[in-house]
């Protein structure tokens, strides 16, 4: 029970037991715990809490003010979380696995039927499932996450059998006359299925995309809007969840734009063929359109990888305006297909759709132009810190390298001050540290790692610039420390990790 209602560590909490957030505690006299007030009625209880809440918000002090703006309505003061870790928490951290457990101990969880029989083998995984649906649920921002919220090593267990209230009354007992009285709650507008999650949001959470869109959310955008861009910073997954998508298509095709690919290789236009003659030969995007075209039944995937190393206008010449989907173009000249068959008038039929990555880092060429953004559906990547847990084993290493990456980033950004330059979490995922699908971290692996992969990477975003590499990385690990031991006390000091 005090596993559930502990709010800070067990060994090392300020407040005291009775900080514990469960409504009450099973002991003998109910009445007696500070949890219980004998005067208020349950079916006063939410006119109480909204009367308690009026009567601190006259103090310019408090944490919430009335909503000016909207009557009835409460808004957080401005500096509410350094207020609330300062003056409540006093320097401790809330503990956000206890704090889930709490919040879902009357929620139904309609989790995947292979966990019922071994249901020791997914805790790990119910851990992360509610730990992230209370972030999603309370709107709680990364910034809030950081500052209140200790992601400590608490698993949350499950079980099978529902636990009525009528039963949990069962084991309280009270002082004669104390019992609270049991009435159903005023708050009549509430859906029914409030405590249920189902089991399609419950795949959706367990996934590790972090704040990026999930194969299965792209699939159905790009279902709908036909052809789809996907930008971001190296390394954050861009090019991972289009191979996951290429599971629904009969076909795909890849091209990777660079500066001298030309409207000839990608439409069409005349070749020299074995015997030196001139022909005018179909490009690879007109040919696959009419392979595609042949087999309207299937669907038919394009990617095209770094959309903005090309001059896009000129590799698509007149076939942009095809992108609209309802048109059809004339062709400057007849292109021979492969099959020998000509073809003059150009459409995407409608079963091709198309994926093209962008590497917003890329500062040497241009982005693409409006007359093709406009066209298509536009994803932004992140750097995504969970998929680094999901993927780690800490056990033999001295810290987190998720949170190693994440104040990375957070220097990068203070002192360059371009988003576009974040290093994604392919950088600290190093296949050669793998082993049964995850990486076995220890402090040598990590010291490879950062001299030899993450170093030079921000050495060249600073490049002629020491001062902000000094400012992101420090005196000493630019150095690229060899001693084990000395590396990772720096890499501590530098990031606070």
């Amino acid at each position: 029970m005090y596993n559930l209602t502990a709010v800070f560590n067990l060994e090392n909490e300020t407040g005291g037991k009775r900080t514990g957030l469960f409504p009450f505690s099973i002991v003998p006299s109910i009445k007696s715990s500070s949890f219980y007030n004998g005067g208020t009625i349950f079916s006063g209880l939410f006119n109480r809490i909204s009367d308690t809440i009026d009567n601190t918000l006259t103090d310019d002090n408090k944490y919430m003010r009335k909503d000016e703006t909207n009557p009835g309505f409460y808004r957080f003061a401005p500096n509410y979380i350094t207020m609330l870790f300062n003056d409540f928490l006093k320097g401790d951290k809330i503990s956000l696995g206890r704090l889930a457990t709490w919040y879902f101990r009357f929620y139904e969880i309609n989790v995947p039927d292979e966990w019922s029989s071994r249901p020791e083998d997914h805790i790990e995984d119910f851990t992360r499932l509610c730990t992230k649906k209370i972030l999603d649920d309370l709107n709680i921002t990364p910034d809030e996450k950081a500052t209140l919220f200790d992601d400590d090593d608490f698993q949350i267990d499950f079980q099978s059998n529902v636990i009525l209230g009528s039963t949990l009354r069962g084991m309280l007992s009270f002082e004669n006359g104390a019992e609270p009285e049991v009435t159903t709650s005023p708050m009549t507008s509430l859906p029914a299925d409030i405590t249920i999650i189902a089991v399609d949001e419950v795949n959706d959470l367990l996934t590790p995309h972090g704040n990026n869109i999930t194969a299965e959310k792209l699939k159905e955008l790009l279902f709908s809007v036909k052809q789809v861009i996907l930008a971001g910073p190296p390394g954050t997954g861009k090019t991972y969840i289009s191979d996951q998508i290429k599971q629904h298509f009969k076909d795909t095709h890849l091209v990777q734009f660079h500066p001298n690919l030309t409207y000839e290789q990608f439409i069409g236009g005349h070749i020299f063929d074995k015997t030196g003659n001139v022909y005018p030969k179909a490009g690879v995007f007109v040919e696959f359109c009419q392979q595609a075209q042949s087999d309207p039944t299937e669907k038919y995937l394009f990617l095209i990888d770094e959309i903005n190393r090309a001059n896009v206008s000129k590799v698509f010449g007149e076939v942009i305006l095809t992108l609209d989907r309802e048109y059809t173009t004339q062709l400057p000249i007849s292109l021979t297909l492969i099959n020998g068959s000509e073809i003059s008038d150009f459409c995407i039929p409608d079963n091709v759709y198309i994926i093209a990555t962008m590497n917003s880092a890329d500062r040497s060429i241009a982005l693409v132009d409006y007359a093709i953004r406009r066209r298509f559906g536009y994803v932004n990547f992140y750097p995504n810190c969970e998929i680094i847990d999901f993927m780690s084993d800490y056990s033999n290493v001295d810290l987190n390298v998720s949170k190693l990456m994440e104040k990375l980033n957070e220097k990068i950004l203070a002192v360059l001050g371009d988003a576009d330059l974040l290093l994604g979490q392919s950088y600290f995922i190093p296949k050669w540290a793998l082993n049964a699908g995850k990486i076995q971290w220890t402090n040598d692996i990590l010291k490879s790692l950062f001299n030899y992969y993450i170093l030079p990477i921000v050495e060249e975003y600073t490049y002629g610039n020491r001062r902000y590499l000094l400012n992101i990385m420090g005196d000493n690990l630019i150095l690229r420390i060899d001693d084990t031991t000395e590396f990772i006390k720096e890499i501590k000091k530098q990031f606070s990790v």
